[in-house]
């Protein structure tokens, strides 16, 4: 877990970064609270958080008079396999929303019972922040949605009135929740292209569920099955594992056995048990018996593809098994009850199957524990990551920097875990813009990013060993420092020491620092046309002059090019809906050029965000103005 990610917010506010489903906007701002409070305190609040709700909201879906049902429940949706793993990855997005689904469910539950517009507005905000912090999670939850919807419309289908209250309530809730998210629809739905166009095939398969156990069905059944390997798991130690999750198992189904016909509790039942079919359906992924279906939904329906990660299915699986097993709990516990006293053998088996589902959550994922088995621990960065930030940051001008080695995901030798490989955390913590590596490198697939400057970075690094002048073919990314950290395979990168123009300036316990002897800058003057390829011109970034400029904002420049083109480097280096004076680059690539002129460069794609952050905001003041008389 690379925390905070102080920098995204504004990524994804000036809409620099690719849109995603789910609007992740207000979780992101939450990472400004680090400004005014220890990092470290924030982190721990979160992370406890994903525990603390993800009991208390399960612990309240289920409706019992008694409360050992409600505390299976709480204790197996927070400790379960699905959670572990999730952990260990640092997903910590997912399990916040997941922890709060549960709430979600109830406030839809009680809108399906009851279309109150207090139950229409509660669903809305709550499904509402479930998307905030997580599109994954906010999919899980509409699949919930739809079977239960579908089940309570079947059995009101014989009451016609019945049928236009719910669908009139059903309509209230999207149109709301349409109007209250355009803050993330409308760039979505507006973009050329998103983080799921990126996706492929080959992820599809990369990412499938593991098979750990039997066959993939089971293995996912068992909420196992995540696809990247070498954590520490429960079958690692005790032989029969298994047995746990078949008693988990035999709760739910149970549950479900004696409930399903249930006049008051038949429509979750019902509902949770098919999800979880489904679940294990969808959760087997390519490697299980129904890939070719997997395979069907996954070329043909855009959305499905961003849940390439099969085993994230097991979320709805933790969900079904922690109500339907509750209620399979609360049927023993009504035995121990009825049981008479002559009758002892019966009460005390009852009771014993009760005590032993309040264990079992435990003992299935006892791996969570002692620091999920001595796997996780915390740690701060070095102090010279420290120094290096401090000696940037005494740099008053505006330049960029780029990061090596050159991989999205890296092994750091002083985190303190077995598994020290954690995505580049470079971007996140230096306070300057960082050029870092965002190639996956994994399964076949090198890199999904479409940004031009990183194929541009590539190629360079592509024909190291034929380059002197690096630090000219960096001018035109603003690039003025080069931080090479002795991670990994940081020795391919020691071409940096033979370049004619870049000067090592600092040496420490984990950094070599290049300065770049070329004058860099944001704003260049060009006497003649530039192209896309005009980098590889040997007088290029001899003929390029930098010129003055204001930054009025991070999507706003003010800039006078006197004669020539002006050439400019975008912060989000690249060149698409950039615009001098209403006139569109010449080219799209990771620089921009116009013809010179006097006026304001403007990041055209923000309009859009704008758009969509008023119209969110309107629709929210409209919701909170009519507030008591909705209640």
């Amino acid at each position: 877990m690379v925390f905070p990610c102080k920098n995204s917010f504004e990524e994804y506010f000036y809409g620099f970064s690719p849109p995603v489903w789910g609007g992740t906007l207000p979780i992101h701002a939450t990472m400004k609270f680090s400004s005014i409070m220890p990092a470290w305190l924030l982190q721990r609040i979160y992370l406890s958080l994903i525990i603390l709700l993800a009991g208390i909201s399960m612990h309240l879906l289920v409706k019992t008079e008694s409360s050992a049902p409600k505390y299976f429940a709480g204790i197996l949706y927070a400790v379960n396999p699905f959670v572990y793993v999730r952990f260990l990855a640092g997903h910590w997005f997912i399990l916040l929303a997941y922890s709060i689904m549960p709430f979600a469910v109830k406030s839809f539950i009680d809108l399906l019972e009851d279309g109150k517009r207090r139950n229409i507005l509660k669903s809305l905000f709550l499904t509402t922040l479930v998307g905030a912090i997580n599109s994954h999670i906010l999919v899980l939850l509409s699949l919930l949605y739809v079977v239960l919807a579908a089940f309570k419309l079947y059995h009101v289908k014989s009451e016609v009135g019945a049928v236009k209250r719910l669908l009139a309530s059903l309509s209230i809730l999207v149109v709301l929740y349409l109007l209250l998210n355009l803050y993330w629809l409308l760039p979505l739905l507006t973009a050329d292209a998103t983080l799921i166009h990126q996706i492929s095939e080959a992820d599809m398969y990369l990412f499938a569920t593991k098979t750990s156990a039997f066959n993939a069905v089971f293995t996912i059944a068992s909420m196992y099955g995540f696809w990247r390997g070498g954590y520490l798991y429960p079958q690692d130690f005790i032989p029969h594992w298994y047995l746990f999750f078949l008693f988990i198992l035999f709760l739910a189904v149970h549950g479900f056995i004696s409930n399903c016909r249930s006049k008051t509790l038949s429509l979750p039942v019902r509902s949770f048990a098919v999800v979880a079919v489904i679940a294990v359906v969808l959760g087997s992924g390519v490697y299980g018996p129904f890939h070719s279906f997997f395979e069907l939904l996954f070329n043909n329906i855009f959305f499905f593809r961003g849940l390439r990660d099969s085993h994230k299915f097991a979320a709805l699986l933790a969900f079904s098994y922690s109500y339907l097993g509750a209620l399979g709990v609360y049927e023993f516990e009504k035995i121990a009850r009825s049981a008479s006293i002559t009758d002892s053998y019966r009460k005390i088996g009852a009771l014993a199957v009760v005590l032993l589902a309040l264990i079992t959550p435990f003992l299935y994922s006892f791996t969570i524990f002692n620091g999920f088995w001595g796997q996780m621990n915390t740690t701060d960065y070095p102090d010279d990551w420290y120094q290096v930030n401090e000696l940037l940051n005494r740099d008053d001008e505006d330049f960029n920097v780029l990061f090596l080695p050159w991989h999205a995901y890296m092994d750091f030798k002083w985190i303190p875990n077995t598994q020290k490989r954690v995505v580049n955390p470079a971007s996140g913590f230096f306070e300057k813009p960082v050029i870092q590596g965002w190639n996956m490198e994994s399964g076949g697939i090198y890199s999904q990013s479409t940004n031009p400057a990183q194929r541009y970075v590539e190629s360079l690094l592509y024909n190291r060993s034929n380059i002197t002048s690096f630090g000219e073919k960096m001018v035109i990314l603003d690039v003025k420092y080069v931080l090479l950290t002795k991670e990994v395979d940081y020795d391919e990168y020691f071409f940096l020491f033979n370049q004619t123009d870049l000067e090592l300036i600092k040496e420490t316990e984990n950094f070599y620092v290049f300065k770049n002897n070329h004058t860099v800058s944001r704003f260049y003057r060009s006497p003649t046309p530039v192209t896309l390829e005009s980098w590889r011109e040997p007088d290029f970034v001899e003929s390029l002059t930098p010129i003055s400029y204001k930054e009025n904002s991070p999507v706003k420049f003010d800039v006078r090019g006197e004669s020539g083109f002006i050439v400019f480097v975008p912060p989000n280096l690249d060149s698409r809906y950039w615009e001098f004076e209403g006139t569109p680059s010449h080219l799209d690539g990771f620089y921009a050029v116009y013809p010179a002129g006097e006026g304001s460069i403007y990041y055209t794609r923000f309009n859009i965000c704008l758009i969509g952050y008023l119209l969110s905001l309107l629709t929210l003041i409209g919701i909170l103005g009519t507030l008591n008389h909705w209640i």
